[in-house]
């Protein structure tokens, strides 16, 4: 039993769900009242304190989305619970940043629904005398599985505030549609959003692409010219691979993030900005700072709000939702007739795809061109077999191959072990491209040729 008469209001169009939810409440200690709609609600919150509000997103007159944004406005108000059968993307970042204490989806726990209440009173009492205030897609992201659900929410909290982000992930899976959605969803939207691609630019030329240079400051310069820093002005610089950032630039990025500050290659003069920063890599930047090949100091200033988005292998639910919304883009694409099957789904849950959701989507993007009817040799993609090791991975490759009784077998060998190859080449040796041009026998120029091929420079 509570220890106050907190009072809560439930908000859902299912008298059912009403009735579960008062009894729960009320059992509790707390004092409930019931609302079938957002404009019902907004008005007994106009007559009455509530410490807590839970409430459905699709209702009539008024849905969840409108009615938490009005709420957030309020001085002294309550805390919120969405509570939906329709759980997606949009509208669970939409909740967490209007305010949302969670964002729990139906069928729910009823006793998990009471901690959470709980713990959302707490926190109301906590502020109960402060103020609030509030603050739309791109690319979607695609996925309903828990840890999905997770990051949704997390998102939403963080997108309002200027905190720098680093976004971890393999490759493929999504790590620059997470910063999209985060600049997408702050109140810096209306802003710019520029990237900058560490690893696809030269180290010596990185600083100039930064940060600008005026004219005369290297061979070439013939003009003067603004780098991303200040084309971000007001909205957001997104930079990818980070963990491929030379160590000497290293030190100025910091003091760019530390006093939003920064001097153009060949000048004295010191230029300000408004910019929120995003940085993502796919390196373990960690081990890195281990190693002296990465800044400590600047390794935990980016670290300020860490985002990793895990690879598709712990999200396998989210296979079927991914494929058919591939499906439907290359389908609308092409004006085609694709039509993905159970067993088409099957297959790819069991594939390995360590390319991610890049490598799923390039894998439908074939099956749609070419009319293809199951998931073969065409597709680019290799069975999983639970702890295989790199050899067995090959062995795999090569029997498929085999079997499919197709011409020029040593160029699809090639063709089918060049990009793994490459994967696992940058992975051993932390993104250090120079690195990984002497272990392949191949010139930088080359290597960056084959990485941008593949994609394995654009996360």
């Amino acid at each position: 039993m509570s220890e106050t008469k907190h009072r809560i209001l439930v908000v859902d169009d299912d008298k059912a769900i009403c009735w579960v939810l008062e009894k729960a409440f009320t059992e509790e200690g707390y004092l409930v009242d019931v609302a079938s709609n957002g404009k019902q609600a907004l008005e007994l919150i106009g007559e009455r304190q509530y410490s807590l509000v839970t409430m459905d997103i699709r209702m009539p007159v008024m849905g969840g989305i409108e009615t938490l944004e009005a709420i957030h406005r309020l001085p002294n108000r309550p805390e919120t619970i969405v509570m939906t059968a329709h759980s997606n993307m949009e509208n669970t970042i939409e909740a967490m940043k209007h305010g949302a204490f969670e964002y729990v989806v139906k069928p729910f726990d009823i006793d998990e629904v009471l901690g959470l209440a709980k713990h959302a009173i707490e926190k109301y009492e906590s502020r109960r005398f402060s103020t609030g205030k509030a603050p739309e897609v791109t690319d979607r992201i695609i996925g309903d599985s828990p840890v999905m659900r997770d990051l949704y929410k997390k998102l939403g909290r963080i997108a309002p505030t200027d905190s720098t982000v680093l976004i971890t992930g393999e490759t493929g899976t999504g790590k620059d549609l997470f910063a999209r959605a985060i600049h997408y969803y702050s109140p810096r939207r209306d802003g710019p959003f520029i990237t900058v691609n560490c690893a696809s630019i030269p180290g010596e030329l990185l600083e100039s692409e930064l940060f600008g240079h005026v004219r005369g400051a290297f061979t070439g310069a013939t003009v003067e010219r603004k780098g991303k820093c200040a084309l971000a002005d007001g909205g957001t610089l997104f930079l990818d691979e980070i963990g491929t950032m030379r160590f000497d630039l290293q030190a100025k990025l910091l003091t760019f993030l530390q006093r939003s500050e920064f001097e153009p290659v060949g000048s004295s003069r010191t230029a300000h900005v408004n910019v929120r920063v995003i940085t993502a890599t796919n390196a373990d930047i960690r081990k890195l700072t281990q190693t002296g090949a990465f800044r400590e100091d600047l390794y935990y200033r980016l670290m300020v709000v860490p985002i990793h988005i895990p690879p598709l292998r712990e999200r396998r639910e989210d296979i079927p939702l991914l494929a058919k919304y591939f499906v439907e883009r290359y389908n609308a694409k092409y004006n085609l007739d694709f039509k993905l099957t159970d067993d088409i789904v099957d297959d790819f849950m069991t594939r390995d795809l360590p390319g991610n959701v890049r490598e799923l989507e390039n894998a439908i993007h074939r099956m749609v061109v070419l009319q293809l009817t199951e998931v073969g040799a065409e597709t680019n993609l290799a069975i999983a077999v639970p702890g295989q090791n790199d050899l067995e991975s090959v062995n795999v490759i090569v029997a498929k191959l085999v079997e499919s009784g197709e011409p020029d077998l040593l160029a699809r060998a090639h063709e089918r072990i060049e990009e793994p190859l490459l994967r696992r080449v940058m992975s051993h040796v932390g993104e250090n491209q120079s690195e990984a041009a002497r272990l392949l026998g191949i010139s930088r120029n080359t290597l960056r040729k084959m990485l941008a091929q593949y994609h394995i420079l654009q996360q």
